[in-house]
């Protein structure tokens, strides 16, 4: 079992159920659906995240993912290709505005592993900028849904969200940073970046109450947010460099998928 998730966390596979499934409870608060866009994020997400990995691979430390990227070459190439293929065919298939907010996510997504990371502070706020755009911005734009008041916020709460829980990962990565990364945790220390993290969320948490009073985020979902940020908070609070890679990658990427589990639950509820 340990070995089965770990080739889901070290091929990114299991990232890219992750951000399928904020896609997906993006389309649960939106009360719109669209299978092309989500089936296009899981294979672009498997495409860029092994692309930066091979990229990054030779100039990263020695480190437990490095050695499983080594050890399994043919595997990853595999899904470079994979990823990219169906994820070419699922972009062609949308309209222009789509694919111009793609192409600029896709830019960052490339250049990142090339130099942009180092730019103070921008690693963390080009990862959730990314993945708002494609966990909800690309939905609201194929379905040619107006940018309302409400729209602004989900996308403001869910950027901050990814931003919050990006934060662990930058503790994490402490040691492989502190050469050539500004992070906030180097500039502000790790106590201090568990209080912006928290504090981020207790805004989002802000955020979906003015949402509930303004009658466009329903009591179920209420509920599920607050839930999940409570969760999320929990964890990172208890972040260190002592944890396994277990922990960031499998245990807190799930945050993504508990936020659609919630949603999902609540809703059979009330």
């Amino acid at each position: 079992m340990k070995s089965f998730i770990r080739f889901l966390v070290f091929s990114n596979i299991w990232v890219a159920f992750c951000v399928l499934a904020l896609a997906l409870s993006s389309e649960l608060f939106l009360e719109t659906a669209n299978y092309q866009v989500s089936k296009f994020i899981f294979f672009a997400t498997i495409f860029t995240y092994n692309f930066q990995r091979v990229v990054r691979v030779k100039r990263g430390s020695n480190h437990v993912r490095k050695q499983w990227l080594v050890e399994n070459k043919r595997v990853i190439y595999s899904l470079i290709l994979s990823g990219g293929i169906m994820s070419g065919y699922y972009f062609f298939q949308f309209q222009a505005p789509t694919q111009i907010a793609i192409a600029f996510s896709g830019v960052l997504s490339l250049l990142y592993p090339f130099g942009l990371r180092k730019v103070p502070f921008s690693k963390i706020f080009v990862i959730s900028l990314i993945w708002t755009i494609s966990t909800m911005l690309l939905l609201v734009i194929e379905n040619n849904i107006q940018i309302t008041q409400n729209i602004v916020l989900h996308l403001i709460s869910r950027f901050l969200f990814v931003f919050a829980i990006t934060i662990p990962f930058d503790i994490r990565d402490l040691k492989h940073d502190a050469q050539n990364l500004e992070t906030i945790p180097l500039f502000f220390g790790v106590q201090k970046s568990k209080i912006i993290g928290v504090s981020a969320l207790f805004i989002c948490v802000l955020i979906a109450i003015f949402q509930s009073f303004e009658n466009s985020l329903n009591s179920s979902n209420l509920l599920a947010l607050i839930l999940l940020y409570f969760v999320a908070s929990i964890f990172i609070r208890k972040s260190d460099e002592s944890k396994g890679e277990m922990y960031f990658s499998f245990w807190i990427e799930s945050l993504c998928i508990l936020v659609y589990f919630f949603l999902i639950i609540s809703g059979l509820i009330f």
